[in-house]
């Protein structure tokens, strides 16, 4: 399940930088150059070209110089509460920009007709409107704009309230102008800090889930190999490695049917150790496992082609199947067979037969019908292997039948 994270403060003050530098080289900057492009124009054939046009050099030099340096501080910094001076180059950089427009007005108040005067404070009150949606995001930058600005302006023309005729509308109008943007800043802002911690909050979880889905994957994955790995070991014999059984019947009808399309013939191998209680009453239990681990050593030797295989059935019976066998191959397996597991030389005292394990096989070969199961061809080959076992052991009986299919 995933939960909601907690954002901490300083990734929520990192961000709210973040976005108010991005508002800032641009948005804000831009704004402030078109403002300075207005009060030019409209001051244009009233103050002297040369101390106007230094003026408006000495504001667009620096907020272009700030623009370039914010591009750059983006670029080579992600956390910006590491950086505590970015803080403060942003207030210092709206303090001056205050007032300068407050200066600018100071300066203006001498060549100004009241018209022009008053246009020119209008544009100044309406860049601080336009600069709330830019520099609102860190809240003190904004507040430090429109006290060096618009509150700086009202207490001035306050102080002159009577060189012009509407310095009082003026003054309370900035006053009011100057508190609402206060107040609304701070709905603003405190919107701002809503919307980039959910922003952030999301952002969490969406990693979060990306790394639970990428840990899912993973899992699956496990699992399915963990399922492969269970459903082999469940068809092969744990002690000896040989297929058990069930591995039997996974593959031997497959390629019965293969062989019954090519009318190939096949050959069935029933094998027991003999005597092998009486090995496990005088040897113990133990001893005998290692014994039947080294007769299907020999065995799985004797099966590496394609198609062979050898299983072991239970207790001391196995089981050798081999494709495209014939006759006088397949006799030729079985005494290979006998003759290397007698050449094995385990003792084996009390065995009736010899001093030595020894084995007893039942050789079927057939080439074999449509209707014909594997069951029955397993049951002709015990049946041989009980030949081998009443005629002597240590021995194989071969036969070689043609099996009608079962009613």
């Amino acid at each position: 399940m995933l939960y909601q994270r907690r954002i901490a403060e300083n990734q929520v003050v990192s961000a709210k930088l973040e976005l108010q530098l991005r508002g800032s080289r641009y948005a804000g900057v831009g704004t402030h150059v078109m403002g300075m492009a207005a009060v030019a124009m409209a001051t244009w054939f009233v103050v002297d070209t040369l101390p106007l046009l230094t003026a408006a050099l000495g504001f667009l030099i620096p907020n272009l110089w700030w623009s370039r340096r914010i591009n750059k501080t983006l670029e080579t910094h992600r956390h910006f509460t590491q950086r505590p001076t970015v803080m403060n180059e942003l207030l210092a950089f709206a303090a001056l920009t205050g007032l300068f427009w407050t200066s600018a007005v100071v300066w203006l108040d001498a060549y100004l007709p009241d018209i022009t005067f008053y246009l020119v404070v209008m544009t100044i009150a309406l860049l601080s409107v336009v600069n709330i949606a830019v520099s609102v995001a860190v809240r003190p930058v904004y507040l430090t704009y429109i006290v060096t600005s618009l509150v700086a302006m009202a207490l001035w023309l306050a102080w002159n309230a009577d060189q012009r005729p509407y310095n009082p509308v003026a003054t309370v109008t900035l006053s009011i102008l100057a508190g609402f943007l206060i107040i609304s800043s701070d709905w603003m802002s405190c919107s701002f800090s809503e919307m980039v911690e959910t922003s952030l909050e999301r952002a969490a979880m969406s990693k979060d889930l990306a790394s639970l889905t990428e840990s899912l994957k993973t899992r699956n994955l496990q699992l399915q190999d963990a399922r492969q790995q269970l459903a082999q070991q469940a068809t092969i014999d744990e002690l000896t490695g040989l297929r058990n059984r069930r591995g039997v019947n996974m593959v031997i009808n497959d390629e019965m049917a293969r062989l019954k399309r090519s009318q190939s013939p096949m050959t069935v191998m029933a094998i027991d150790v003999d005597h092998f209680k009486f090995y496990n009453d005088t040897y113990g239990h133990p001893a005998g496992d290692v014994v039947l681990q080294r007769l299907a050593n020999v065995m799985l030797e004797l099966t590496e082609r394609a198609g062979e295989f050898a299983a072991r059935m239970g207790g001391e019976e196995f089981v050798l199947f081999f494709p495209n066998v014939g006759n006088e191959d397949a006799a030729n397996l079985a005494e290979e067979l006998r003759s290397r597991i007698e050449a094995l030389q385990i003792l084996h005292e009390t065995s009736q037969t010899a001093a030595h394990v020894t084995i007893s096989i039942g050789v079927l070969c057939c080439v074999p019908d449509w209707d014909i199961e594997f069951d029955q061809l397993l049951k002709s080959a015990d049946e041989a292997l009980y030949t081998s076992k009443t005629t002597g052991r240590n021995r194989f009986t071969f036969v070689e039948a043609e099996l009608e299919s079962e009613d």
